[in-house]
């Protein structure tokens, strides 16, 4: 009897990994497109109205043609592409679909990882049995994504996660491409040194004083040049140029028994938000740090989760002349100060009230605010709470009482919210933001509304 025949992928040595990477092309506006088939093909900008300052948060490949790209103002959007149909975008239409998404991945591998609102990793290399090749299984999961979401995906495969990061830069907008293992060491060579995960402007421009343009050029400088010019970053990028990368896809979903979807809880919960116009009253900027604190501390307790560490971030307006930007262009203009709590937390007073400590700490400059934002790390799981049977004096009592009066509260309030949606139940010290920015079910529409969470 013969044996079955092999595909290509049962010709690798064993032990070669097969990793996808799957990208939702300008994803903002895809799903824009996905819940309104009408706009297919047409120029669809998602960010607001073109008469605010906000900018381009996502854009379809019609209206890039004209020029309108993320990260341009939306005036300069319109003016380049005056046909364009802009949009605010929808935070849940955006969620939804991703979760669907993250499902119709799940069906392939158990090990899917996803890495932003739009971007997964799925390591097949013990599914190829099942699936065929890792090129059968990205061209079904980008049919199935067109057909069944209707979203444009881009997938890239390789045998590590950033040679398949790179092989789905090749892919968009909406390909698949593969970068066959053993062969990736000549294309490497090729690349510009930009197309690496880690060369941002500035690294970008230090190489480039040493005319130090292509992953080719990097390979020819040492380990050790590498770290004693960008530090940790440096050694990374020296086995980034040569197609290492040891990192592994943890599963960061799965669907229960309930057939519900489940994230792996987080490292840690960020929330920031721009100032647009920039901001020069401070009690809006407190206003906003605790209603980003408020949406942290819900996302903490909805992963049963206490923080241990709270940071606060400032970022004024840079009002430092244009020569002196040039002569010293990482000059700090944001300031951060973090702080370990003495005993882990997950109450929203509490964490309002350590931030806005915080905010008091950090240096106060004569500027406009840009943006500021909070961050809860050092998370662990809740151990649950226990009062003391006997108190010693009717302060502890207090406080103890106090503290069980916050937890009830923000048990209803998560309710509450879980049922009628998070903007339909305000706390007193994010009100003044009412002043400033819209309010909808889902919260305040700050900068970034279709990211809203």
């Amino acid at each position: 009897m013969s044996s079955p025949t092999l595909g290509r992928d049962g010709h690798l040595p064993s032990g070669t990994g097969r990793i996808l990477h799957v990208d939702v092309d300008a994803f903002l506006a895809s799903v824009e497109i996905a819940e309104h088939p009408e706009l297919e093909g047409k120029a669809v900008v998602i960010g607001g109205s073109p008469g605010s300052r906000n900018i381009v948060m996502s854009s379809s490949y019609a209206a890039r043609a004209c020029g309108a790209r993320p990260g341009i103002y939306l005036a300069e959007a319109k003016r380049l592409c005056p046909h364009a149909i802009f949009r605010k975008g929808d935070s849940g239409a955006a969620n939804r679909l991703r979760d669907r998404l993250t499902r119709l991945l799940l069906h392939f591998t158990p090990r899917v990882a996803v890495t932003s609102v739009d971007d997964f990793l799925l390591d097949i290399t013990d599914a190829t049995r099942l699936h065929g090749d890792a090129m059968q299984a990205a061209e079904r999961i980008h049919l199935t994504a067109r057909d069944e979401l209707r979203l444009p995906v881009s997938v890239g495969i390789g045998a590590n996660p950033l040679l398949a990061r790179l092989a789905g830069k090749i892919a968009k907008p909406g390909g698949v491409a593969e970068l066959l293992p053993g062969l990736e060491d000549a294309w490497l060579r090729a690349l510009p040194v930009s197309a690496l995960p880690g060369v941002g402007r500035s690294i970008g421009r230090h190489l480039g004083r040493f005319s130090i343009r292509t992953v080719g050029d990097l390979r020819t400088v040492s380990r050790e040049l590498l770290f004693a010019s960008f530090g940790r970053p440096g050694l990374v990028l020296f086995e980034r140029c040569r197609g290492i990368d040891e990192s592994t896809v943890e599963a960061s979903h799965w669907v229960n028994g309930n057939d519900q979807l489940v994230a792996r809880p987080p490292k840690s919960i960020r929330r920031e938000s721009t100032f647009e116009p920039e901001e020069a009253r401070f009690d809006l900027v407190e206003a906003m740090l605790a209603y980003l604190m408020e949406r942290a501390a819900t996302k903490l307790r909805g992963h049963g989760l206490m923080a241990r560490s709270v940071e606060v971030n400032l970022r004024y307006v840079d009002t430092r002349t244009e020569k002196q930007i040039k002569s010293s262009p990482v000059a700090a203009k944001t300031f951060r100060k973090q702080r370990k709590l003495t005993v882990p937390c997950d109450g929203t007073l509490a964490l309002v009230e350590h931030a806005r400590k915080l905010l008091t700490e950090l240096p106060r400059r004569r500027a406009l605010v840009k943006r500021v934002g909070v961050a809860l790390t050092g998370l662990g799981e809740t151990a649950g709470w226990q009062t003391n049977l006997f108190n010693d004096n009717a302060e502890d009592e207090a406080h103890n009482a106090r503290d069980d009066r916050h937890r009830r509260i923000d048990s209803a309030v998560d309710d509450l919210r879980e049922k009628l949606g998070f903007g339909l139940v305000l706390r007193g010290s994010s009100m003044p933001l009412i002043e400033t920015h819209p309010l909808d079910e889902d919260g305040f529409e700050l900068r970034t509304p279709s990211l809203n969470q």
